[in-house]
C-alpha cells in the first residue's frame, strides 16, 4: 500500500471543480442518501411543513404542573414533528384559563399562536362575567378537541363518610360546616362545587387556589374537607391511603375505578368536574391553518404511544373535526348559561 492512498482528501479540491460538475457531485450524493435512507431521517421532521416556518407558540392556559400543563406539553411534542415546525409551550395562567383567552382573542391571526386550556371555565365565564375584556365563546376560534381528566371526589381517610351517599348525608345534616377546594373562581371544578350544591341540597364554600397541587395539600392538611382531583395527581396519595376517592367527577365510568359511582349518574344529569381540554385560535385564523392544525392533533392522538401517556394521566380521549369541536363549543356554551340562569348561580 503506497503513501498516496494515505493522503487526507484536499479540502480544496471542490473549489476547482468546474460549476457543473460541482452541481453533478451535488446530485450524485443526494441520490445516495435518498437511497440509503439517510436523507429522510435528516429531514424527516421537517418533510410537512416550510423550512422556513416560524416556531409556533402553544400558549397554556394554566401554570407549569397542572394536568393541563402535562398535556399540553405531551402534545406539544407531538405536534412538533408533524407539522414541521418547532412548539414553544408557554404558561400563561390566571383566572381559570381566562387571562390566556383574553391574550390569543388579541393575537394576530397569523397561525404561529395557538392556546391550549381546559375549555370549560371559559364556557363559564362567558355565562358569568360580563367584566371579561373579551367574549370566550365569539372571540376564540375552536381548532381542536383533545379530551377530558378523569376526575374524583377525594377526601382525607380520616374524613366520617365512607361513600357517596353517607357524603351527602353528613354534608347536607351539616350547612355550611365543610369547606370545598377549586383551583380558582370560575374554573371547572367550582362550577362543578355548585352543580354539586344545587343538585342535592348542599352548602359547601368554595376555597379557591391558584394551582391544584397546593388544594390537596392544604386538604391533607384539614383546610379544605374535600375536592375534585384528577386522578393522575391524586394517584400517589391514593395508594398510601392518605385519601379515599368517593365518586367519579368526570361524566362517564372509568375502568380504573369500576366501584365508584359516576355523580352524573346519581341525579344529576350533565354533571362535569373535569372541564374539557382543547385548542383554540386567534379569531381570523385561515381555515386552511385551523383544518392543518386539527388534522396533527388527531394524528397525534392516533399515535398509540401517545394514547398510552395521556391514558396513564387518566385523558379520555376525545377527536373531532374543526367544524364538529366548534358546534360542541358552542352548544355546551349554551347549556352552561341555562342551567346558571336556572339555578341562579353566582361564582364569587
Amino acid at each position: 500500500m503506497t503513501q498516496s492512498m494515505h493522503r487526507p482528501p484536499n479540502p480544496d479540491r471542490r473549489r476547482h471543480l468546474h460549476p457543473g460538475a460541482r452541481c453533478t457531485w451535488w446530485s450524485t450524493a443526494l441520490r445516495r442518501l435518498a437511497a440509503s435512507g439517510t436523507l429522510a431521517v435528516a429531514f424527516g421532521a421537517h418533510a410537512q411543513g416550510p423550512a422556513s416556518a416560524p416556531p409556533l407558540t402553544m400558549v397554556i392556559g394554566y401554570p407549569p404542573g397542572a394536568i393541563v400543563d402535562t398535556v399540553a406539553r405531551q402534545l406539544a411534542s407531538e405536534l412538533g414533528p408533524i407539522l414541521g415546525r418547532t412548539i414553544v409551550p408557554e404558561n400563561k395562567g390566571g383566572a381559570a384559563g381566562a387571562v390566556a383567552g383574553a391574550q390569543i382573542a388579541k393575537t394576530r391571526p397569523d397561525g404561529n399562536t395557538i392556546l391550549f386550556t381546559a375549555y370549560t371555565s371559559l364556557q363559564v365565564a362567558a355565562a358569568l362575567d360580563r367584566s371579561l375584556p373579551f367574549d370566550p365563546v365569539n372571540d376564540l376560534l375552536p381548532v381542536a378537541s383533545v379530551g377530558r381528566p378523569t376526575t374524583l371526589l377525594v377526601v382525607p381517610t380520616d374524613f366520617p363518610a365512607k361513600t357517596f351517599d353517607e357524603f351527602l348525608q353528613l354534608v347536607r345534616s351539616q350547612p355550611g360546616k365543610f369547606n370545598f377546594g377549586t383551583s380558582g373562581i370560575g374554573s371547572p371544578n367550582h362550577f362543578a362545587l355548585e352543580h354539586l350544591n344545587a343538585a342535592f341540597g348542599l352548602k359547601m364554600a368554595a376555597v379557591p387556589y391558584k394551582g391544584a397541587a397546593q388544594m390537596l395539600t392544604d386538604m391533607l392538611g384539614g383546610r379544605v374537607q374535600a375536592i375534585f382531583s384528577s386522578t393522575s395527581l391524586a394517584a400517589g396519595h391514593l395508594q398510601s391511603g392518605a385519601v379515599r376517592a368517593l365518586a367519579i367527577g368526570s361524566p362517564d365510568p372509568s375502568p380504573d375505578f369500576p366501584n365508584l359511582p359516576v355523580i352524573a349518574q346519581q341525579g344529576a344529569p350533565g354533571f362535569n368536574a373535569a372541564g374539557a381540554l382543547g385548542v383554540f385560535a386567534p379569531p381570523g385564523t385561515p381555515s386552511d391553518v385551523v383544518q392543518r392544525i386539527n388534522a396533527a392533533v388527531q394524528q397525534a392522538l392516533d399515535n398509540p404511544a401517545t394514547q398510552q401517556k395521556l391514558r396513564k394521566e387518566g385523558i379520555v380521549i376525545d377527536k373531532l373535526d374543526a367544524t364538529a369541536f366548534a358546534d360542541k363549543y358552542r352548544r355546551e356554551a349554551k347549556q352552561i348559561a341555562d342551567f346558571i340562569r336556572e339555578h341562579g348561580l353566582k361564582l364569587n
